[in-house]
């Protein structure tokens, strides 16, 4: 019995000696990961922003506001796909530029990561923002 005992004891020593190591082993990327976190932390508060992310829609067929809401389609694959997106209570920016910036038929969504997002608009497609606007 005493022999059955300390062999138990004995596994789940070892056993727990292995979680010990495999456990281990994961926390090796964690300091380097917190002080990437740290780094970028610090960038935010000294005034650096944070990167941009941009979606571009290209082949755009159309677009036009309805009660808050962009709506657009445009060509994918050979096919017309129809996109919708609430503008309505978001911190949204919405502006056309002209042809020499972006490419004809093209919407442009960045997002800058500090709750506000930037929908540009090419001048070839044909909508007021200010008419499709106000008559919301």
């Amino acid at each position: 019995m005493k022999d059955l005992l300390t062999t138990a004891a004995s596994l789940i020593i070892i056993l727990f000696c292995f979680s010990l190591l495999f456990q281990s082993e994961g926390m090796e990327n964690v300091p380097e990961e917190a002080a990437q976190l740290a780094m970028h932390n610090s960038e935010i508060q000294s005034g650096f922003s944070p990167p941009v992310k941009s979606t571009l829609f290209n082949r755009v067929q159309s677009v036009k506001v309805r009660k808050g809401v962009l709506m657009f389609s445009n060509l994918e694959q050979g096919k017309l796909k129809e996109h919708y997106f609430l503008i309505r209570d978001k911190n949204v920016i919405l502006t056309k530029e002209p042809d020499g910036n972006m490419p004809h038929h093209t919407i442009k969504f960045e997002d800058d990561g500090k709750s506000a997002m930037r929908v540009t608009i090419s001048t070839s497609l044909d909508i007021d923002l200010l008419e499709e606007m106000a008559s919301n």
